[in-house]
């Protein structure tokens, strides 16, 4: 799909054409006749970064439509996480793993890899059997057929900046929560506003020159020391949930512990710096009145 914005600049029918860039992407994806984990991945980031896009159009569609279709989007996604999340939570007890010699501490983190792979093989098995992506295909195709049909101002950036304003309003106020309760769900809420925010200002990084690739890029560290936390708190849980009590246990959890405070420490202070600004101060310094 060809990407141009009038006079340079990102209106609502721009930010249309990525959104329907970032679904077609996925359906493609998935229409593969077995997924691999890494084309199931693609396809849930462009289904997340469609997602920041929809935020951006809210007023200009609509609540009706911008509910309906946000539901879709979120549908066709939720049956790939399984997938994804276990092959991560591999990944991580591979990293747990790298790097340790012989002994109880290898044995405990090797047993875990393997009940995480296991989940990761019967998560791949159930989306064949239940044909989980050719449905999520089939949303997909009827959302952006509704998507295409959407009557947009071709002048219409007002709404699109309001858009912009109420994410980073939202993830302003999920730091805020995170700051004062720190908990897993706390933070993983704070990451999944950090991401939609820098996957919305992607728009402007593609169709303007206005020196938006920092932010992008610092959005995207704030996410990504927040992933890291999550996935070793997920990988914790599952550490615990062993049938029986491990001796080098405590340690290993100590060890998360003290990893999971230095992602934290390092993601807050970064986040403050991402959300210093109020929510108007912030588009102003993005999408300029011109």
């Amino acid at each position: 799909m060809k990407r141009q914005a009038a006079n340079g600049t990102v209106q609502a029918a721009t930010v249309r054409e990525e959104l329907l860039r970032h679904v077609e992407t996925a359906v493609k994806a998935l229409r593969a006749r077995d997924p691999s984990d890494e084309q199931i991945h693609r396809a849930r980031k462009e289904l997340k970064r469609a997602r920041a896009n929809l935020r951006l159009l809210r007023d200009a569609v609509g609540n009706a439509a911008y509910i309906r279709e946000n539901a879709a989007l979120r549908d066709a996604a939720r049956p790939l996480s399984g997938v994804r999340d276990a092959a991560v939570l591999r990944e991580t007890a591979d990293t747990m793993t790298s790097g340790v010699g012989r002994g109880a501490r290898r044995k405990l983190l090797l047993k875990v890899r393997r009940a995480l792979e296991q989940a990761r093989r019967e998560a791949r098995a159930e989306l064949r059997v239940m044909h989980a992506a050719r449905e999520s295909v089939a949303r997909l195709v009827a959302a952006a057929a509704r998507m295409r049909k959407w009557r947009l101002d071709q002048s219409d950036r007002a709404s699109v900046c309001r858009g912009l304003q109420r994410v980073y309003r939202r993830g302003r106020e999920a730091l805020a929560i995170a700051c004062a309760d720190p908990t897993t769900e706390n933070l993983h809420e704070w990451r999944k506003q950090v991401k939609y925010l820098g996957q919305a200002m992607a728009v402007w990084k593609v169709h303007e020159a206005n020196g938006v690739k920092r932010l992008v890029e610092r959005a995207e560290k704030v996410a990504d020391l927040l992933g890291t936390d999550h996935d070793l708190a997920v990988f914790e849980g599952r550490l615990e949930k062993l049938d029986s009590p491990h001796p080098i246990r405590p340690a290993i959890t100590r060890d998360i512990g003290r990893r999971r405070r230095d992602l934290q420490d390092n993601a807050l202070k970064k986040g403050r710096r991402l959300f210093k600004v109020t929510p108007r101060s912030f588009v102003r310094g993005i999408a300029p009145r011109g």
